[in-house]
């Protein structure tokens, strides 16, 4: 028989349910800006009837309802959607990386030029080539005025030479060091992603649900993936297994560590700890970091060389051709064996008495004679109109041209399709936060509808108190 007081159980199970539900619409408003957060829900179902249908059970008209219990409180996330934001941040991480440092690289280059100071070796040299051209063209190609001019934008050509090839070299080393440091926040992440499988392997072998963990996990993962290419498995126990390229990095509560290694030039590599092979990054911030720092560098380095060296040797052996002011030849205009880090005038064309007479403006054995800038004319000749076999068949000016044309497209081609996958992570996120979001007008209809079912269930307790009341002290005075 269902006992009298089966009711105020019934009221009490649906007063702690919606107490529950309650508990979780306070803790999803409160986190409705955490990053990561989950919205999470109570899933309610009714408990087991009375009375269990038997041979000799009492006869009723039916099976009564005996309240509502909480089975389970739900994290409303899309795990297709993680899965693929992870896939998709690894290429975010690499087009970043590159699209950030090719913009060091187009300031580095100073191209397009600044149009007030004309900080590049393109104007730079354009500059050189003009005064070369008025020193030919002077009526009086033995003018100081005119001769000082072609020295100092000699001079400044070189300055700036030396001092982009040394800011790509830094740049090379500040991106050594930035790798590194991402090596290191691998490590980090894949102890805490460790950690927390523990964690959340004994909350679900309890039975519960660790949602608060699985969050804090997932940010964690994701962070990770935008680092490097990861593939992320799950056991029965809900611990991730990660690995990089076949290698595992988490395993469970345990992780495997990454190491630097510097090369003979100080250049960093990453092995696995234990057994110090290479790791492979096949996508992700640290290879974008890697090519950056391996490839695109140092060909604008080496190019920069290629220019210097055929710039310095074409000029001296044209120079040397050439009669200074003092009515000698066989001079240089640049330091010999010059390159990109240390190009330099020689040391008689800086001469602060001296050299601006050892600058051979002159083909002809009579320097002094009026109006005689061949020589000149034909140092500058060399900037615009003399392809070169080093430079593949360009002249200088053209090959640092085509070199700032270069970086130009590749700049453009990292930052559009930086923006293209960051669109497509938006879009993505989006999808996520339509099911894991917290909206505060859902939270705010939901308080109230648990609020007043909470009402209703301890109205009803009353209404049974009452009901008691009047069963026990209202009757069975008969006898007293």
């Amino acid at each position: 028989m269902r006992s009298t007081f089966g009711g105020i159980e019934t009221s009490l199970r649906g007063l702690r349910a919606q107490q529950l539900a309650l508990d979780l619409t306070g803790h999803n408003i409160s986190n409705a800006n955490t990053p990561g957060y989950s919205r999470q829900i109570a899933g309610m179902t009714a408990t087991d009837p009375y009375a269990v249908p038997t041979m000799n059970r009492n006869a009723i008209a039916g099976q009564i309802g005996t309240g509502v219990m909480v089975d389970q409180i739900r994290r409303m996330r899309d795990e297709f959607v993680d899965r693929r934001t992870q896939f998709e941040s690894a290429s975010l991480g690499y087009w970043d990386a590159r699209q950030r440092n090719f913009d060091q690289l187009e300031v580095t280059m100073a191209e397009p030029a600044d149009l007030e100071t004309g900080a590049s070796i393109g104007s730079q040299l354009n500059e050189f080539w003009d005064a070369l051209q008025k020193l030919g063209n002077a009526n009086r190609p033995d003018n100081a005025a005119v001769r000082s001019v072609v020295r100092e934008k000699a001079i400044n050509l070189c300055d700036t030479i030396r001092s982009t090839y040394n800011q790509l070299k830094t740049l090379q080393q500040d991106l050594n060091t930035e790798i590194g440091v991402r090596v290191g926040r691998v490590n980090s992440l894949a102890q805490q992603i460790a950690g927390l499988n523990g964690e959340i392997a004994k909350v679900v072998a309890m039975g519960d649900h660790p949602n608060d963990l699985l969050d804090h996990r997932e940010v964690l993962v994701t962070e990770l993936s935008k680092l490097t290419a990861i593939s992320v498995q799950s056991d029965e126990l809900n611990r991730y297994s990660i690995n990089i390229s076949g290698m595992m990095l988490v395993n469970g509560d345990a992780s495997f560590a990454l190491e630097t290694v510097a090369n003979a030039n100080g250049m960093y590599k990453a092995v696995w700890a234990y057994n110090q092979q290479p790791v492979n990054f096949s996508d992700g911030e640290i290879k974008g970091l890697m090519e950056m720092r391996d490839v695109e560098v140092p060909y604008y380095m080496k190019a920069l060389d290629e220019f210097t060296e055929t710039l310095v040797t074409a000029f001296n052996d044209q120079h040397e051709l050439g009669y200074g002011l003092d009515g000698l030849d066989g001079r240089r205009f640049f330091e010999a064996g010059s390159d990109a880090s240390n190009i330099t005038l020689d040391a008689a064309i800086l001469d602060s008495v001296n050299g601006l007479n050892a600058i051979a403006a002159s083909l002809s054995a009579d320097p002094q004679a009026v109006g005689n800038g061949e020589n000149a004319l034909a140092l500058a000749n060399l900037i615009k109109n003399q392809p070169f076999a080093a430079l593949g068949g360009a002249s200088l000016s053209d090959f640092y041209g085509g070199l700032i044309a270069k970086l130009g497209v590749d700049a453009e081609k990292a930052k559009v399709t930086h923006a293209n996958q960051k669109t497509l992570i938006g879009h993505l996120q989006n999808m996520q936060e339509s099911v894991a979001g917290v909206s505060l007008d859902e939270e705010m209809a939901n308080m109230i509808k648990f609020q007043n079912a909470y009402n209703a269930a301890a109205r009803m307790m009353t209404a049974i108190d009452e009901t008691l009341d009047k069963l026990i002290n209202g009757t069975g005075i008969v006898g007293r």
